[in-house]
Order: C-alpha cells, then structure tokens, then sequence
C-alpha cells in the first residue's frame, strides 16, 4: 500500500470515530503530561545545585574545600597560586544569610570573591566588578531575589543577618536572565570577598580556592593541593558538591520514580481505555485489508500509522500539560536540602525527560492500537471478526492470580533483604495488584449474581451479565482505579509516617532547654551557623535564667556525604531517647557526657562499616578518635548525622564558636518573661532571635512539611487523573452500548432500572478496583516505611493508614459516579426504536 493511500485511509477512518480517536488522545497526553512534569521536576532540583557550582567554578577543575564553617587562613591563598601548574586560583567565602529587604525576606547563599574569580569565566561571576564602588561594598542580586526583597534600585539598602550578626548594604546591580540565563532563579547574592568576612566575623578566613591547572598538570596540582591544604581543607573537584547533592537527595529522587511509574501506568491504562473502544473497528479493518490480500506485515504498517498519528498528538499536547503541571504544581526546591546546598528554582527541561515522556506515550499508543495482532497474523483472514468470548480474560483469572501471588512473595523478599531498593519490590507489587484483578472482578461478579437473586429487580442480573461481557475493559479499568488508589494510599501513608517521625524527632532535640537563641533566618533552621559566643556570660546573669547551655553544630562532609553534627551541651540530654536503635541508651548517655564517644547514625556506620565500640575520626581540622556509642536514626537529616559531646566538638573543630545557646529558666519562672529579657539583653542589631522550644520544633515541622510537600501534590493529583480516567472511560463505554441498552428496554426494562444498572455496574468496577488497589496499597506503605526506616534511616513512625484507605477509595468512587451520573441517564434514555434500526 503506497503511503499517500494509507494516509487517505487513516483520514477516512478519523473522521468516522473522531470522538473515540479524541478520546484515547486525551489519555495519552495525561500519561504524558505527568510523566513529563515529574522529570522536569527531578532534573530541575539535581541540576540547580551543578548550574550554580558551574556559575562560579567556570574552568575551575579543582577546589581546596574547608573542612569547618569557620573556614581556613586567606594565607593559603598565596600557597596555591605560587604551586607550579597553577594557571588561575581564586579565593571564595560562602555562607548562609537571611536577607531582609522593604518588602520580604529570604534566604540566600552569600559569595564573595574578588577579582581573580572573573578569569575563571562562570557565567555567573565573568564580568563582575567585586572591588568596591567607590570605596563603598555593594550586593549584587539575581532579578526574582531582588524584587522579592523590594530592593531594585542602585543605592536601595538590604538588612543581612549573618552569623548573629546584622549588617546594612546597598544595592550595586542587579543580574537579569539575558545576562546569566537560568541561574538567575538561584537565591544567591555576590559580594566583595572583604565585605563577607567582616559581615560574617571570619576576617581573614576562606571556605574554598578555585583552581585551574594548567593543561595535563592536574594530578601534579593535586598533589602540591593536597599538602598545603593539611587538615584544615579537603582537596576535592568542582564537581562534588553534585556529588555531593545527589546522595542527599536520594529519598526524594526514589519518590519521583515511584511517581513517575504510577503516572505512566495510569496514562497508558487511560489510553488502552480508550482506545479499546475502537478495537472493533480496528478488527473490521484488518479483516477488510487482509480479504482485500494485503500482508500482515502491511496491516501492521496501517495499525502502526494510526498509532505514529495519535501519539504524536497525545504527546504534543501531553507535553505542553506537563510544562504547566511543572510549573504550578510540581516544585523542585525541597526546603530541607536548601540548607546545605544553594538550591535554585529554575526548571531545567532535557532532552532525555522529553524523550522519556514521549517514548512511554507513544508506547501506550502502540501497545493499545496492535491489541488485535493475534488476529492480524492469524492464518484465517477473518479470525479479526470471528465470534470471540470476551470473558476468557476473567476466566483466566486463576492463573494470572497465581503469578501474582508469585510477584507479592517477591516483593516481600525485596522489602526484607533488599530495603535500599523499593523500585524493584514497588514494581513487583504493582504487578502483582493488575495480576489479581481479574480474579476478583470474577468472585465479585459471582457474588453479585448471588445478591441479585434475592432482590425481586432485574437490575442486579444485567449488570452482573453486561460487566462479563466487557472482559478486557472491565478488567482496564478497574485496573486505573486500583493503580491510582495503590499510589495514593502508599505514598500518602509513608509520608504521614515519615511526618509523624520527624514531628516526634524535632519535639525530642528541642525539648531539652526552654528557650533556644540562635542567628535569626529560616537559613539556620538546622542550627548549623557558628557565631563567637559572647554573650553567654551576660545572658546566665539575667533574672530567672538558670543556666545558658553551649550547643554546637555543623554539616560536615564525610566521603560522598554532607552529615549533620549535633553537639549538644552536657546539660541537656545529650540523646534523644526515640531516635536510638542500637545500643543502651543510659550508657550512650553516660558516655556522651563523659567525652570521647559518639551516637551515629545507622546508614552513616554502615556505609563506614562501623560498629558499636569501633573507633572512628572524622574528617574535621583537628581530627580526634572517638568511639561508638550508639546507632541512630538519621536524626531526620537524609545523609547521616553524628552527635557527641560539646568539648570533643571544640577539639575537633578547634573552635569555641557555638551554634545556639540552650536556655533553661528557674523553677516557675515564666517562659514569655524569659524570652523579653533576653531580648532586650540581646539589643535588636545583634542578629540572634529567641525561640521557644515548641517554637523551634513547630519550625522545623513545618520545614519537614515543606520539604514533602510534593509527595501530597503526588497522592492528591493521582486520584484526580483516575477518576477523569476512569468516568471517561466507563462514560464511553455506556454511550458506545446504546443499541444495547434500546434492545434491553424493548425487552422490558425501564427507563429507572435500566440507570440503575448503569450504577452498579460503576460501582462494582470502581469498588473492586479501588478496595484492591487500597489493600496493596497498605502493603506498599509498609514498604516504603522499610526503606525511609532501614535504608534512608528516617525517624517512622510506623502505622496502618486504613482510614486514609478507606477515605480514598469514599472520594474515588464518589467522584466518578457524581461525573457519570448525567451521562449514564441520558444513555438510559436512549429510546427502544433505536434496537429496531439494524
């Protein structure tokens, strides 16, 4: 068949079942449109952290990395540039500040540099002047950061809270897109490197040097690095920051995945949906062309075009959906890891997230059009339109149900012994779930023609008649419903566990002093931020304060890990009693005060290979051995975290700076009162804000809350695309079978019964569909409740989410019959002459 005649052909046909065809396009571009959106979301959040890092490393291929927040000596500097090899080496002082400004505030990443840094070329920092405006230091801000603050104007001052500290700068320029492209959604602001170390207190200090080797000289450089950074400074390459980032952003990308699975099957089972609608056509066609004597190979080639036609609609629309879904819905900035990294953002689109999203619509596509290609390759060239049993499937149910059952034991073997890879064992259960819905459409629809015989009405026989004989739809559909209540019920249930946990997890570290002082900014939610502790000594002295504890705390890298250090002071409990997991925890506690031991948490030692009583030192610039006292969660830090005493921090760290002061008042004295007296000791330039201990943990809740916030947006959006799916699908279904319903009517059926039947019929899809999707998906929440808890090592708290289930199988059926309601009575209204017209 020439091609211009298979293209004449498709047009014929389109025209003849424009609704069907617009229909099984419409699902396609659902699968698309969230498969898209959760890529681009993926892609966005791993890549912001490497366009910053690449903004400013530019032809950087090396960094001395300081092992402390304190930094290292700027006299280094001169060290690294005098090293044979070096072509270009520029210093950098980075650290967290919240910037406050006319009509906001936010939390940034405060660079300086100076000069030097320009030669690099980042794009980011080539072309900017970091010397002094006329003897004057100035800020520059990305466009978004700047109107956020209401500072857009040469001159225009902002209030930067740095380290306790509270600094006033003006406005130098402000970085529009044309000129840095996507970074400019990075909450990020440049400053001269002299200005940020006296804002900071650090004069004279360094976090990193860039450094670009001559060519073929950077294993030499490395080297001469490596001795003149000591162990005060790693040597690491520019890139281990994504390193870096992508360990800690595991449990987020794990959960993208799960996502991005649930959406192509929902998308596909949407298509396949619709799409079976025009398998009796397309059956009439292959029948015709193979009478008419065209091969099978050439039927194929016309399947195959219709399916090249829709999909590539379904995908350019699908497409254009997902860009809006990723752009209003799906936000790529977890709260938590913007903490240890400058996370923009900016939303990056690949080409491999576009490819992945068309491949798996027009796979949809492909699989649902060549549904008849048994029959297409049939020696008989009428087996297409040969009477065929459409219950065979539901007859088959048995042995599906046993390879189900197959892939649920391998599933729970996964969940065992494999926690750290949910993927395989979700797959397997989802599998598992599709493999037993046939048998249970089969039992259900038995015991529906059970209940049928003892209600003195038609209704029940015909529905239990007419769902038998929709075979492969029925069984489609119900499959949507079960697939998209399995994800809700799954990745909602393990996000209010993980919730729960950390909740608990926050309210246990904040519980041991009554007020806690810390530099002020959503930056230092994490009480990583050192600052000189100067004012302890005044603050103990003031009335119905009791003592006024040093606590410290850092983020540290560690191997391919940016950890949490906790060093709480001795007067608190240095353990919270919920996070232990191996271990005694008054010995733990006993020798944490003593000095010399540390907790540290389970996935951390593991990867360490690190058991009670071994010996470790951790990479810090004075590294001091210290044993183990006890395994923990991960103190609800994704990477790892390590808690040990305040003087073995000090030591290690060589450093008296302190995190937060834990403040615990006398007997009866009143909480609020405290809080006044240290607030007007502290004086309101100081940049340190007084907390509550329900205050800090609330903050750090909600920090949690922000940080999961996508797993709600994902539970909530599946159960939508399912019902639109599903009424759809079972609209079209029950408008398709008209002539059936006027022949059932002349047959005496009324008008009532026959809507009636309309509903049951919905009801016992969406009900088995959804009640099986519900049971495994209470299966994979504990599975997903295993791997946060064993592999990730997040506080869970572990529960059964049956009333979330129970709820959401309530909202899913609900809501398709509401939408099928007015179509099912009109179909009903059909008049009974129409069953005469054949």
């Amino acid at each position: 068949m020439r091609p211009g005649n298979a293209l004449r052909l498709y047009y014929v046909r389109l025209r003849a079942r424009l609704a069907q065809e617009l229909l099984a396009v419409l699902g396609i571009a659902a699968g698309v449109a969230l498969l898209f959106a959760s890529q681009v979301a993926s892609t966005s959040l791993q890549s912001s952290v490497g366009q910053l890092a690449s903004g400013v490393d530019g032809n950087a291929t090396l960094q001395l990395l300081a092992r402390a927040p304190e930094g290292f000596p700027q006299s280094a500097l001169a060290r690294v540039r005098h090293t044979p090899g070096v072509r270009f080496a520029a210093p950098l002082l980075e650290t967290g500040a919240n910037a406050i400004g006319p009509q906001g505030s936010a939390a940034i990443q405060l660079i300086g540099a100076d000069e030097s840094v320009s030669a690099l070329r980042g794009r980011l920092v080539r072309d900017r002047s970091f010397a002094p405006f006329g003897g004057i230091e100035a800020i520059v801000l990305p466009a978004p950061l700047a109107n956020t603050l209401g500072v857009v104007k040469f001159g225009q001052e902002a209030t930067l809270q740095v380290a306790g500290r509270s600094v006033r700068v003006p406005l130098y320029s402000v970085l529009r897109r044309r000129q840095i492209g996507a970074l400019v959604e990075t909450p990020a602001a440049l400053a001269p490197l002299s200005f940020v170390q006296e804002a900071a207190g650090l004069s004279g200090r360094l976090s990193r040097i860039l450094v670009q080797p001559d060519r073929g000289a950077e294993a030499r450089v490395r080297a001469a690095l490596t001795r003149i950074a000591g162990t005060a400074a790693n040597v690491e390459s520019t890139g281990y920051d994504q390193r870096l980032f992508d360990q800690a952003a595991t449990a987020s990308s794990q959960s993208t995945s799960l996502f991005s699975v649930i959406s192509a099957l929902v998308g596909f089972l949407f298509a396949f949906n619709a799409m079976l609608l025009t398998v009796p056509q397309r059956r009439r066609l292959a029948a015709d062309l193979r009478r008419d004597g065209y091969t099978p190979a050439t039927v194929i080639g016309v399947l195959l075009l219709d399916a090249i036609g829709l999909g590539a609609l379904g995908c350019v629309l699908g497409l254009a959906l997902g860009q809006e879904l990723s752009i209003h819905l799906f936000h790529s900035q977890p709260a938590f890891l913007s903490l240890a990294f400058a996370v923009g953002s900016q939303r990056t689109v690949t080409a491999q997230s576009v490819a992945i999203a068309v491949a798996g619509g027009m796979g949809a596509a492909i699989v649902a059009v060549l549904s008849p290609l048994r029959d297409v390759l049939a020696r008989d060239p009428l087996a297409a339109i040969r009477p065929r049993e459409d219950t065979e499937v539901l007859r088959g149910g048995g042995r599906l149900a046993a390879a189900g059952m197959l892939c649920l034991v391998a599933a729970t073997v996964l969940l065992l012994r494999a926690p750290q890879a949910p993927m395989p064992a979700m797959v397997l259960l989802v599998l598992a779930l599709l493999a037993q819905l046939p048998l249970a459409l089969d039992r259900s629809l038995a015991l529906l023609r059970r209940l049928a015989g003892l209600v003195v009405s038609p209704v029940g026989h015909v529905a239990a008649i007419e769902l038998r004989a929709c075979g492969a739809r029925g069984v489609a559909i119900a499959a949507t419903g079960a697939v998209a209540v399995f994800g809700s019920v799954a990745i909602d249930g393990a996000h209010q566990d993980l919730l729960s946990g950390l909740r608990h997890n926050a309210a246990e570290a904040s519980a041991s002093a009554k007020l806690w002082v810390a530099p002020a900014g959503s930056y230092n939610l994490l009480d990583t931020t050192p600052f000189q502790p100067r004012q302890a000594a005044a603050l103990a002295r003031l009335p119905g304060i009791r003592s006024v504890g040093l606590y410290r705390g850092s983020l540290l890298d560690y191997g391919d890990r940016r950890i949490r250090v906790l060093a709480p002071p001795p007067s608190s409990q240095p353990l919270p009693p919920g996070q232990l997991l191996s271990g005694s925890l008054p010995l733990a506690e006993a020798r944490l005060r003593a000095g010399g031991w540390l907790a540290i948490s389970k996935a951390l030692a593991q990867s360490a290979s690190l058991h009670l009583g071994d010996t470790v030192s951790l990479p810090t610039p004075t590294p001091v051995p210290l044993r183990v006292a006890a395994i923990t969660t991960n103190l609800g830090w994704a990477p790892g975290a390590v808690e040990l005493n305040a003087g073995d921090y000090a030591r290690a760290w060589a450093s008296e700076d302190v995190s937060a002061y834990a403040v615990t008042l006398q007997p009866g004295f009143s909480e609020q009162r405290a809080a006044g007296e240290l607030r007007r000791a502290l004086g309101p330039g100081s940049g340190l804000a007084v907390k509550s201990a329900r205050r800090q943990a609330a903050e750090q809740t909600t920090l949690s809350r922000q940080a999961l916030a996508q797993l709600t947006q994902i539970a909530t959006l599946i159960p939508i695309v399912a019902v639109l799916a599903m009424a759809a699908a079972i609209g079209a279904m029950v408008w398709q079978r008209r002539p059936r319903l006027a022949k059932l009517k002349l047959e005496g059926i009324a008008h009532g019964e026959l809507w009636g039947t309309i509903l049951l019929e919905s009801v016992v899809l969406l009900g088995v569909g959804c009640m099986a999707g519900a049971a495994f998906g209470l299966i994979g929440q504990r599975l997903a409740d295993r791997a946060l808890a064993q592999a990730v090592n997040f506080p869970v708290s572990l529960s059964l989410a049956a009333g979330p289930a129970i709820a959401s199988i309530a909202l899913v059926v609900a809501a398709a019959l509401a939408i099928l309601a007015l179509p099912g009575y009109l179909a009903s209204s059909v008049p009974a002459s129409v069953a005469l017209q054949d």
